[in-house]
């Protein structure tokens, strides 16, 4: 009685990265600046965020210490 196995080869691998590659040429990479305007907002943003954070922790903290006084 013989099994009908199928073995798996680097075919696979080989082919994922071919795609991979296929891939990535197709992608629109940013300019130098567009790259640097792209930057500048995550890090704006990120602060903001950071910031909005820390308040409303501040917040929450001083509450918490007027209802546990």
């Amino acid at each position: 009685m013989t099994a009908n196995v199928k073995k798996t080869s680097n075919t696979g691998v080989g082919k994922f990265f071919r795609e991979i590659k296929t891939e990535l040429r197709k992608v629109v990479w940013p300019n130098r600046k567009e790259l640097i305007n792209y930057t500048i907002i995550v890090i704006v943003i990120s602060l903001i965020v950071a910031l909005f954070i820390g308040l409303v922790d501040l917040g929450f903290s001083a509450g918490f210490k007027f209802l546990t006084k």
